[in-house]
């Protein structure tokens, strides 16, 4: 059997070289040969792989290889199984007895997985991944870590595989990335990434240099930026270079404003909540494409999620409330009820407009359940006093 057909990111020398030697993954599956496009996204994190096929007919051959994995280490080292299908099956199956120096098992879709009380060596961190075409305990039941895609058939991490998802593969890596550097206690600063884009966009006044600015921290040909209340954006660097010079940058009038509420840094993501301000002074194209200026102060929270792979971003998703900012520059009244609703007893378009960002801003206890109260829907329910806070008397 062809054990190993390694393809990795570069070795180290010297005394204690394992101190700076990159992670060893080991990715094994039914196929022949390596899958590309999975070596390299790991590779891309900063991983030495490895790859090794999976023969049924050489079942005893394989599993002798996946034993003495420890033996091409170095002082020091540990390493990692990325598994797949029927090789994930024979990797959990070996993994019940100690494989030394061996630090996670990543299965996807094994055939058989472990009874779920069972519990693997207190070192290694096990983690499957299951479509929805198979049979498994709930995940709360299983001493290790199972991940269900409800959706999804077997091969749906592959990206060559007829079954491949790419929703549910990039949540399944982003958990596996995490599962594998917890267990290396390894950590990768993708909040600089972030920050930089950040800085092109809001804080450079000259469209071109912050144009160039938000893409040269871009993935090539593959990133994309999808702001979702009117769906701006682009892929690839040269569309969204463009996006940014002609249509984003430009738009930022002179009072514009974006605040930083609190920032959540994941393995692979950077979650922003801030609240946006400006004065519809100009053409704002990114967010009211084609209104004339209403010269109308808005105020609205908004939430970033950018994703970050090898260094590069990604993709970047923006949400807000769109009906907010439609009822402060005048485009929506929620006093306006179509006739048929009104008639069944609704009496306001359940949408807000400022007062949702300010209550990111400074919480305020009256501001809660308005349109509950308008609606009568807490006529007798004094005693709950639902505009209060944990019990309390609301002001």
């Amino acid at each position: 059997m062809s054990a190993k057909a390694p393809s990795t990111t570069g070795t180290t020398t010297g005394f204690l070289s394992f101190n700076s030697r990159p992670p060893r993954l080991y990715i094994t599956s039914a196929r022949v040969h390596a899958p590309e496009s999975t070596l390299l996204a790991w590779q891309a994190e900063g991983f030495e792989t490895t790859y090794i096929p999976f023969d049924r007919s050489q079942q005893a051959a394989y599993i002798s290889t996946i034993k003495n994995l420890h033996k091409d280490l170095a002082i020091g080292e540990t390493y990692a199984i990325l598994a797949y299908g029927d090789a994930a099956t024979a990797v959990l199956k070996t993994a019940q007895k100690p494989l030394p120096r061996c630090c996670a098992v990543l299965a996807f879709y094994p055939s058989v997985l472990p009874s779920a009380g069972y519990k693997f060596p207190s070192m290694l961190r096990v983690q499957i991944h299951v479509s929805g075409q198979q049979n498994s305990p709930r995940p709360e039941m299983c001493e290790w870590q199972l991940y269900r895609y409800e959706k999804s058939k077997i091969g749906f991490a592959e990206p060559d595989a007829p079954a491949y998802e790419r929703v549910e593969a990039e949540l399944a890596f982003s958990r596996a990335l995490a599962g594998a550097r917890k267990a290396f206690k390894t950590e990768a600063d993708i909040e600089s990434v972030t920050q930089a884009a950040w800085s092109a966009k809001y804080e450079e006044e000259v469209p071109e240099r912050g144009s160039m600015g938000v893409v040269q921290g871009m993935s090539q040909n593959s990133a994309h930026v999808t702001i979702v209340p009117t769906l701006e954006g682009g892929v690839g660097r040269k569309k969204l270079e463009e996006f940014y010079r002609e249509f984003f940058i430009p738009s930022l009038v002179e009072d514009f404003e974006i605040r930083l509420v609190s920032r959540t840094v994941g393995v692979d993501r950077v979650v922003d909540e801030m609240v946006m301000s400006f004065t519809h002074s100009d053409d704002v194209d990114w967010i009211l494409p084609g209104v004339p200026p209403t010269n109308k102060f808005v105020e609205v929270a908004v939430v970033s999620i950018v994703a970050v792979r090898g260094g590069k971003l990604i993709s970047e998703h923006m949400y807000w409330d769109q009906a907010s900012v439609l009822v402060q520059v005048g485009l929506l009244n929620p006093n306006v009820v179509p006739n048929k609703l009104k008639s069944q007893g609704l009496k306001k378009m359940p949408v807000v407009g400022v007062e949702g960002a300010r209550q990111i801003l400074d919480v305020k206890p009256e501001r809660y359940n308005k349109l509950l109260k308008e609606h009568g829907l807490l006529n007798g329910m004094a005693a709950l006093n639902i505009n209060g806070v944990n019990g309390t008397k609301g002001a």
